[in-house]
């Protein structure tokens, strides 16, 4: 179950800034692409305020480290991104030595987040109750549905396939 949400986590970190480049492309300003953004950080701070149940305090404190993580998280994933698509889209022949490199960079990715979710953790357990950090949990596996349907549309509602 970690895995999916870790995967799940992965896929909207790097889905969201392949979403705005993709947007970019299609003619949009630097300053839509900031506001989309900041209305997606709106957006989560209102869903994992009311899914935990953060006081206004709490909620000051919670933001302050989950941005935090949430930016040391993007760093690590994109340099093994990075480095990964290094290897994939080379021109010429690649190593298996480059290969096992780039598998180890995504391996050791994966270890590095769950170490930092495991340091963040401890350090939101010092100010969260045990309720609210399992509601906290809870509210991460369930983020990405709850972001879809905010994205797909008016009232909730997303797009596509007659639902």
């Amino acid at each position: 179950m970690k895995k999916v949400v870790l995967i799940l986590w992965v896929i909207l970190a790097c889905g969201l800034p392949l979403s705005l480049a993709a947007q970019n492309k299609a003619g949009k300003s630097s300053e839509q692409r900031k506001a989309q953004y900041e209305q997606f950080c709106q957006f989560r701070r209102d869903y994992m305020t009311k899914q935990i149940g953060l006081t206004d305090q709490e909620a000051q404190q919670f933001f302050t480290l989950y941005e935090e993580l949430e930016s040391k998280k993007w760093k690590i994933d994109k340099e093994a991104r990075d480095f990964a698509r290094k290897v994939a889209h080379a021109t010429g022949t690649v190593s298996d030595t480059e290969y096992e490199k780039a598998a180890q960079a995504l391996l050791e990715k994966d270890e590095k987040m769950a170490q930092l979710d495991r340091e963040y953790y401890d350090k939101f357990k010092s100010f969260l109750s045990s309720e609210q950090l399992f509601k906290f949990k809870n509210a991460q596996m369930k983020f990405p549905r709850a972001m879809m349907k905010w994205h797909g549309g008016k009232n909730g509602q997303h797009k596509g396939r007659g639902k």
